[in-house]
């Protein structure tokens, strides 16, 4: 299993259309405690098309991040990729997690900085996308 969460100093980085970096967790099917990881560079690349043609391109099958708009998941399940958003903290453990089936369900819809989310940041100054009513209008769910 082939695993990219958005990165950045360690930690789940809030949104996936603005990642510089992801971690690549590979699992071994056969033994899922074996991992190697590498990171991916990607601060050439912007946006939600851009972003989930790299995860097709790399052979990812789950991307993670801490926020993720509807555009953004469209794109992913478009090419069978399954998007998993509204978490933060520790991006290896929460790879680990995922794995090993004991990542705790978050509820999108109580707004992404629900389920123990770090929190958005400041509102739409972590992604620069303010809408029109003041929130943001990258789906992220921050107001």
């Amino acid at each position: 299993m082939k695993i990219a969460i958005s990165y950045k100093d360690g930690q789940i980085f809030e949104h996936f259309g603005h990642a510089e970096v992801f971690a690549i967790y590979e699992y071994s099917e056969d033994k899922p405690e074996e991992m190697t990881k590498m990171l991916l560079e990607c601060g050439d690349r912007h946006g939600h098309k851009a972003m989930a043609d790299l995860m097709k391109e790399n052979g990812v099958e789950i991307v993670m991040s801490g926020h993720m708009g509807t555009e953004a998941k469209n794109q992913l399940l478009a090419y069978g990729i399954i998007p998993v958003a509204g978490y933060c903290g520790d991006a290896d453990t929460a790879a680990d997690m995922l794995v090993s089936g004991t990542l705790p369900v978050i509820d999108e819809s109580a707004g992404a900085c629900s389920g123990g989310c770090g929190g958005c940041g400041g509102g739409c100054g972590s992604c620069g996308d303010e809408g029109e009513e003041g929130g943001c209008s990258c789906g992220c769910g921050c107001h």
